[in-house]
């Protein structure tokens, strides 16, 4: 039996465990891999320390850094542009601020979808779409929210923009034209409607008030005086267009009738407007009458 000398290594017949390079075909042991791993984490952590700060502020320190080399490289934001809103140049200057990029910023950092969901966030406007123009340009499309509508909230009308707000200093005598709203929610659910009844010209004009009902659904009163019951927001335009449709080919809304109900998929239902009761006959002239 061969001794064993001392400090000499006893074979264990277990090879350290290794990685094989498909490129090259070397193999690389897993041991100097994770040391490598910990001698990097232990060198930032050193770093940190002697610069007297945290993993987060060399983070930052070397933002710092690639901002500064895009400006030197000429790849920095040198303009931010805000185009439809020229007629309303306050609301340009909140969908600039809203955008959080500043001239000078690298460029790579300037991410047209983040800086798409700040700008609509505001709330304020429509159709948003931002371009990044190399070298150093950023662009932001926008529209700005139009009145919709004009809702009655018990003691005046009010206007609605287009994203279902109320208008501050709008006059309801300047868009006399809008469509007019009444109930609980109404001014929210006004886009949805709105919309449905643009996309159905033969029906839109004719639509004297609608009415929210439940936070929910509408009811139409057109100026004939026919009440049309729309089923709740998920069907709203679906029902429209028939109504549309039925209105091309039988025009509809112009007969005597009480109430249409579009609520029941498939069906519509009819009431009939109630007959004018006779006028009574004076006893005068029953008398004369029953003489002749």
């Amino acid at each position: 039996m061969p001794k064993i000398a001392r400090n000499q290594t006893v074979p264990s017949g277990r090879r350290p465990a290794t990685i094989i390079d498909e490129t090259t075909g070397e193999e690389v042991r897993v041991s100097s891999v994770i040391f490598g791993i910990v001698m990097l984490v232990a060198i930032l952590v050193a770093t940190a320390a002697w610069m007297g700060g945290s993993m987060s502020q060399i983070g930052t320190r070397f933002g710092g850094f690639v901002d500064d080399t895009a400006r030197v490289a000429g790849i920095d934001v040198k303009d931010v542009s805000v185009l439809g809103l020229e007629d309303n140049p306050a609301l340009a200057d909140e969908v600039r601020a809203a955008a959080m990029i500043e001239p000078g910023e690298n460029m790579f950092r300037a991410d047209p979808h983040l800086i798409q969901r700040r700008v609509e966030a505001t709330s304020k406007v429509l159709n948003v779409r931002v371009h990044r123009l190399w070298p150093g340009q950023i662009v932001i499309l926008a529209d700005a929210a139009d009145p919709v509508a004009l809702w009655h909230d018990g003691r005046q009308w009010q206007v609605v923009d287009g994203l279902g707000r109320l208008l501050p200093g709008a006059h309801a005598e300047d868009h006399p034209g809008l469509l007019r709203l009444a109930g609980l929610g109404a001014p929210e659910a006004a886009p949805q409607l709105a919309a449905a009844l643009a996309a159905a010209p033969d029906i839109n004009g004719r639509v004297a008030v609608a009415t929210r009902i439940g936070t929910r659904r509408w009811d139409m009163r057109f100026i004939n005086g026919v009440t049309v019951r729309l089923p709740e927001d998920p069907s709203l335009e679906p029902a429209i267009q028939r109504l549309a449709k039925l209105q091309v080919r039988t025009a509809l809304t112009q007969r005597p009738l009480e109430m249409i109900d579009l609520r029941s998929r498939g069906r519509v239902y009819l009431r009939l407007a109630k007959a004018p009761a006779a006028d009574p006959v004076p006893e005068a002239d029953r008398e004369g009458a029953e003489t002749i």
